[in-house]
């Protein structure tokens, strides 16, 4: 079926025409194959500005239409391919349409080809004028441009428009398209057909004639995501105000924001954007998914290095040493930034909320703007709130309303009316269960109060498709086995006494990718499945072995000799690196996880394996202090990283080993260990084992059993959680900012 993506909101000078033969497209292509873009992110010297429309044809090829919304008084001559005007257009008193359609069909080909390897694929190039008739054109300029594919206002009916293509002599010459050929070519236009290749590298062959783990991630590594529309739609589009994105674990939230942010520079250089996010250890991967998508979408010809003076690229607080997202606005204001030791006690989250009510504060009593920020994009929105009230300003989320405050209001445009006094382009993305501090849910009434209902005002679509609020339910990362354990044992779903946390409808367990049935009333029964078009990894088709796997040890001790034992075996006989393809998480609260982890470091040295504590400047040394740091990092080549939940967070490994879930086991209620055992697990693009000590007595360790024993249908009965994670916006009863009980679990 036809789809279509609209980048930008229709509002701009002379995009009224733009609109017209947009939809006009759009009802040709009805109940048929075909991919279209108004204003396709491709920007280089080559292509002079982004094509106006482009439409990818599997009988046609690529499409690329120049739309001139001129009156015909408006052009006082025509030589050749060069049209003279009566009055300035856009600035300009000359115009040659055609010849920018071609040059862009073409582009965009070479491109396509490249990508795909479509020597095969045919493009076309024609001009459109919305406001004009043929008849009217020709009584004043005759047939001058009979040798130019031109396309008039009588001829936007569907038929017509189809026809007029298809006569449209081709700038590249090709065939019509395979099935094969014509998800190559969505691939190589789409995000999923361009995201970095991670690079595998291969021990020699094994001897053993079964796969080696080694071998298996290769293979997987090797697989090419479908095209994925969502994701099309959410990497591509800019929001004329704010919009935010729920997404499971490795459903790719980190690289759409990334994507997001440098489409928003190439069609706006003139904005400051700043992307922020949580964990300082996602540095290193946010600054290359920018530059990569930069370099993308302008064949080389910028970078982040070209960007970064627009590109702001902030942790949430900042250091002495490093610009973050607080600190800046800090300076902005004129105050002192706080520092966590002149913080309350408190979690990391909440010393930062306490630090962002203050400078609301200070802002609010020198009346000094914090707007420097034209968009502000920002990623793990699930860590940056906190229930507690003392930490809100003004009932609304101090971080999420400072950021607000840091935004200059969108300019109004008679054109782009959404509805609200003022419109702000602020992009949050999260995933509740990944929360380790806060139960606060990131809906817009939970963040700006009852303010949230006036500001992004009713109605789940802005003007020209854009949606307020997006749900992404395929996971990438994490094989669905994986990810239904992580879910089950996150929410404590076969729990006997009742599932903890969770969703609470058929509708939203949909949203997140999951098949369901059964009715959810207290004692019903509930089957969960997760498809493989939501859970895209093969990695489960190419091997039986579960990839779960949980092991109760009699002690610590035993419990690390296990875990020496199984790495050695990864790093020998399974042929993985120890580095960014095996990762240790240890859970528990308070100084448990530091325990662990020296625990961990010990024995592993002891073994003679090489060890990374995350955020140590160096490696095979204990835990390090400052100044012996570096926060920002979470790999080091040839070592295998040992890492504390939170510090885990926005990484991923081939193998992951969750230890010591015996710390969740003794308080197996806690809300927040079991979210800790979903960050864990779902860091997993491929193996998860989990192991603890002392558990045979405890309810966790039947439960777990229970949970890898389901496989891939996990059925539960159902009781009220706690905690509840509906996501109300997609109940098209409720306004889209609403979520019961301002977003608390209940």
């Amino acid at each position: 079926m036809a789809e279509f993506i609209v980048t930008e909101a229709f509002g701009g000078p002379g995009e009224s025409g733009e609109a017209r033969v947009f939809e006009a497209v759009k009802a040709a292509y009805a109940g048929e194959e075909a991919l279209g873009f108004w204003r396709y992110p491709l920007i280089t010297r080559e292509t002079v500005r982004e094509p106006d429309i482009l439409i990818a044809d599997p009988r046609l090829g690529l499409v690329v239409i120049e739309v001139k919304s001129l009156p015909l008084d408006a052009i006082e001559r025509v030589t050749g391919y060069r049209w003279d005007l009566a009055r300035p257009y856009f600035d300009q008193l000359h115009l040659n349409p055609y010849e920018q359609a071609r040059r862009q069909a073409q582009v965009l080909g070479e491109l396509a080809v490249r990508r795909a390897n479509l020597p095969q694929l045919g493009t076309r190039a024609i001009v459109a004028l919305p406001l004009v008739t043929r008849e009217a054109w020709d009584g004043r300029f005759g047939h001058l441009l009979s040798d130019i594919p031109m396309l008039f206002a009588e001829e936007l009916s569907p038929a017509r428009l189809r026809t007029a293509l298809e006569r449209t002599p081709p700038v590249r010459y090709g065939q019509s398209l395979d099935p094969e050929a014509w998800t190559a070519l969505r691939s190589a236009l789409g995000t999923s057909g361009t995201v970095p290749r991670r690079e595998v590298r291969l021990p020699p062959p094994a001897r053993e004639p079964s796969p080696r783990r080694a071998d298996l991630v290769a293979r997987t590594a090797r697989h090419l995501h479908a095209f994925d529309l969502q994701q099309e739609l959410i990497a591509k589009t800019i929001p004329p105000g704010p919009q935010r994105i729920r997404g499971i674990a490795g459903s790719g939230k980190t690289v759409l924001l990334a994507q997001k942010a440098a489409n928003m520079h190439l069609k706006h250089p003139e904005w400051h954007i700043a992307m922020v996010f949580f964990s300082r250890s996602l540095y290193d991967q946010i600054r290359q998914q920018v530059d990569h998508w930069l370099r993308q979408a302008t064949n080389g010809e910028q970078s982040l290095r070209t960007a970064q003076h627009r590109i702001h690229i902030l942790h949430a607080w900042g250091a002495r040493d490093q610009p973050g997202f607080y600190r800046t606005l800090a300076t902005q204001v004129g105050v002192t930034p706080l520092t966590v030791d002149r913080t309350p006690p408190g979690s990391p989250a909440a010393k930062l909320l306490f630090a962002c009510r203050a400078l609301l504060l200070d802002a609010q009593l020198t009346g000094r703007s914090l707007q420097i920020f034209d968009a502000v994009l920002i990623d793990e929105g699930q860590d940056l709130v906190h229930e507690e009230a003392a930490l809100s300003f003004e009932e609304k989320q101090a971080f999420y309303w400072m950021a607000y405050q840091s935004l200059r209001p969108v300019a109004r445009d008679a054109l782009l009316e959404t509805g609200e006094p003022e419109a702000r382009r602020l992009i949050w993305a999260y995933d509740e269960a990944q929360s380790l501090d806060s139960l606060t849910i990131p809906t817009a009434r939970a963040l700006f109060g009852e303010a949230g209902a006036q500001m992004f005002g009713g109605g789940a679509l802005y003007r020209g498709g854009i949606r307020k609020s997006e749900v992404m339910n395929r996971c990438y990362r994490t094989p669905g086995p994986v990810l239904l354990a992580a879910h089950a044992l996150g929410m404590g779903l076969l729990r006997p006494e009742g599932m903890l946390a969770g969703l609470t409808n058929k509708a939203g367990w949909k949203a997140i990718g999951y098949e369901v049935e059964g009715m959810f009333r207290s004692g019903s029964q509930v089957t969960l499945t997760r498809p493989l078009e939501h859970s895209p990894n093969p990695l489960p088709t190419f091997t039986d072995a579960p990839l779960v796997t949980f092991q109760n040890h009699p002690d610590r001790q035993s419990e690390l000799r296990q875990l020496v034992t199984s790495i050695q075996r990864d790093l020998g006989a399974e042929g993985l690196q120890p580095s960014r393809q095996i990762l240790v998480v240890v859970v528990g609260l308070e100084w448990e996880p530091s325990r662990i982890q020296a625990e961990v470091f010990h024995a592993l040295r002891a073994a003679n394996i090489s060890v990374y504590l995350a955020g140590n400047k160096d490696v095979n040394v204990p835990r390090q202090k400052w100044p012996d740091t570096d926060p920002n990092s979470f790999w080091r080549d040839g070592a295998v990283t040992v890492s504390p939940v939170m510090q885990a967070k926005g990484n991923e490994a081939d193998v992951v080993y969750v230890v010591g879930v015996d710390r969740v086991a003794v308080r197996e209620d806690n809300l927040q260990l079991r979210n800790q055992l979903f960050v864990a697990i779902s860091r997993s693009r491929g193996w998860a084992h989990l192991s603890g000590a002392g558990m045979e007595h405890l309810p966790l360790n039947q439960e777990i059993q229970s949970v890898l024993a389901a496989g891939n249908t996990l059925q539960f009965t159902y009781r009220a959680p706690r905690r509840r994670m509906d996501d109300d916006m997609e109940q098209a009863r409720l306004p889209w900012y609403a979520s019961p009980g301002g977003g608390r679990g209940g």
